[in-house]
């Protein structure tokens, strides 16, 4: 599945890919890779180190043993395949 969100600058574009990177992770909670199965693409590395804090923010204030816990653990435990990247990064791959 492709999902492309187009808008303008500070209209919340991070905040809505950050929601639907754990949307889409949590929705696949029972594979232990789904992480290695997403990917995020932004325009600057800025955007970029702010999408994964936030997600590994919001992960790590879930409860212990939640979904989202367990998901924070395997991204840190796999942290190379944690795929949020610039548009150049993901053509220089």
């Amino acid at each position: 599945m492709l999902s492309i969100y187009k808008a303008s600058a500070g209209s919340g574009k991070t905040y809505t890919l950050t929601h639907e990177y754990i949307r889409l992770l949590l929705a696949h909670s029972n594979d232990e890779r789904a992480h290695n199965h997403i990917l995020a693409v932004t325009f600057t590395k800025k955007a970029t180190a702010e999408m994964k804090q936030r997600i590994l923010a919001l992960l790590n204030n879930a409860p212990e043993g939640s979904p989202e816990r367990q998901a924070l653990i395997r991204i840190l435990q796999d942290y190379t395949h944690f795929a949020v990247s610039t548009i150049d990064g993901f053509f220089q791959m």
